[in-house]
């Protein structure tokens, strides 16, 4: 046996060690315990059992694949794309209404977050494929209240897109065996910690469990619901929707307040388009791997004075105001929007990507290539007088430091700016 002083140092030996080495760990049910520092996809989501992550710093960049991308900032269900990101999957044993809080140990820090219901083996590759959330918040950061986000009961609102907005969304209710993934994004790093902890419940009393009556398993065809609602979550009437890439023998119709496709094929990429006077076009794709019902809430904008529809599939050839073919499809949603709402003045408002001293040449420029769209909007019968035309060059970019091809994208574009009403 090792005398007392020897067995003291070894023991201030691994005490020590583990003080060096210890990372923060999450621990989960039938799981291999990881360490966060790690990236994370969709697929091999972090699982959640305990209810509570511990302060840790957010990884920097995302993990090997990169499954959300190329959004427009101002679709309120996903970030732009994935910068830098953690996917968390959590698992529940009971019903229960599910509440989320994201607390960043630093204020200025600026945490989003999407959620989705899983359905099917393959479910991350529907989100890969833009298949809808049931919860997110994208909004702007709240420093003065120490940017808290996350899921409340009775919040109002169940998305909220980039910008100015409420930090909180909708909670969830889940039904036992459900599972949800999350990913919670920082877009533009994080300077310190966060903790996260998931409000549900998690038992149940054995004695109020009911015996499960075994019933006939009957094959189903599996229909989507839409409705179709404001910013106040109160229904809106009266709406133009159509839904492209639906197949032959499907069809699409209206019950009393809500929109059917009578039929859900899985993994098709259908596109959703509605459109109502004095209302923002709002285009939303949609897909599932599940055969089982389904029901999609979407959140239309009112029309005022200052909206700003966005087009960032009008091209033009590079320093040029000369229009790209492939840029005429936006370009018709433009005049179908001008004619939809004869009452209405706007402003083509042109922006480039231009970095560096040359701002008269990219004001220049942006000017030319918003008159471009200004003759064409003429020549399609529209108005000269609802029409103005403006350049704005690098002035008002979305990213002011762009990291990719996306990001300057995304400040390459052309916004329709409603001026009148």
């Amino acid at each position: 046996m090792l005398p007392i002083k020897s067995m003291c140092k070894l023991f201030n030996f691994f005490w020590f060690i583990a003080i060096i080495v210890a990372p923060v760990f999450l621990y989960s049910q039938n799981e291999e315990v990881k360490n966060l520092d790690q990236h994370c996809d969709c697929n091999n989501a972090w699982i959640i059992e305990d209810g509570v992550l511990d302060e840790f710093s957010m990884p920097k960049g995302y993990g090997k694949q990169l499954e959300i991308a190329d959004n427009e900032i101002s679709n309120p269900y996903f970030p732009t794309e994935e910068h830098n990101s953690l996917w968390i999957k959590i698992k529940f044993s009971v019903a229960t209404d599910f509440e989320l809080l994201l607390k960043p140990t630093v204020g200025t820090d600026d945490l989003d977050f999407t959620i989705w219901k899983v359905k099917g083996a393959h479910f991350c590759d529907s989100i890969s494929n833009g298949i809808l959330p049931v919860r997110s918040n994208l909004a702007k950061r709240n420093p003065k209240k120490g940017s808290l986000t996350g899921l409340k009961k009775n919040a109002g609102r169940d998305f909220a897109r980039a910008g100015e907005g409420p930090s909180f969304s909708n909670s969830i209710k889940v039904n036992e065996n459900d599972a949800l993934i999350i990913l919670i994004d920082a877009p533009y790093g994080a300077k310190g910690k966060f903790v996260a902890d998931f409000i549900y419940d998690k038992s149940i009393d054995a004695s109020l469990v009911k015996p499960e009556l075994k019933t006939e398993i009957k094959p189903i065809i599996p229909t989507l619901l839409i409705k179709i609602v404001d910013e106040r979550g109160e229904i809106v009437n009266g709406v133009d929707l159509n839904i492209r890439n639906v197949p032959k023998g499907d069809s699409v119709f209206q019950s009393e307040n809500l929109f059917v496709l009578s039929r859900i094929r899985r993994y098709r990429n259908y596109t959703i388009q509605i459109e109502k006077r004095n209302y923002l076009n709002l285009i939303q794709k949609y897909s599932t791997d599940a055969l089982e019902n389904d029901t999609l809430i979407l959140q239309i904008e009112k029309l005022k004075i200052g909206s700003k529809l966005q087009f960032q599939n009008i091209l033009f050839v590079p320093d040029k105001a000369v229009i790209v073919e492939s840029s005429y499809l936006d370009l018709r949603r433009i005049k179908n929007f001008l004619i939809a709402n004869p009452s209405i003045n706007v402003e083509i408002m042109g922006h480039v990507n231009g970095l560096g001293n040359k701002k008269k040449v990219y004001k220049n420029l942006s000017k030319e290539r918003a008159r471009s769209i200004y003759n064409y909007l003429i020549e399609e019968g529209i108005g000269e007088g609802r029409l103005t035309y403006a350049g704005y060059g690098a002035d008002q970019l979305i990213y002011s430091d762009p990291q990719n091809d996306n990001e300057a994208r995304i400040n390459r574009r052309v916004e329709v700016k409603v001026t009148k009403i």
